[in-house]
């Protein structure tokens, strides 16, 4: 699938999204909410974890300290 034809493919995911009245019903209620004031971007005071460069940046230490001692 070419990303021609992927871009198509939304466009009627949305075109049909709009004439839904689930969708439509739930866009009001949130845009309703919105003037309100009640909807509010989460914020998160932990860090996200990091699984991957942690691991690879102390391994990689840990080679250049082999190395300084050669």
């Amino acid at each position: 699938m070419t990303i021609e034809d992927k871009v198509k493919q939304v466009f009627a995911e949305e075109e049909g999204r709009e004439k839904n009245p689930n969708f439509q019903n739930l866009r009001d209620f949130y845009q309703a909410m919105k003037k309100a004031g009640l909807v509010v971007r989460q914020e998160y005071t932990l860090p996200p974890v990091d699984t991957i460069g942690r691991s690879f940046h102390q391994s990689s230490e840990v080679a250049n300290k082999e190395e300084e001692r050669k």
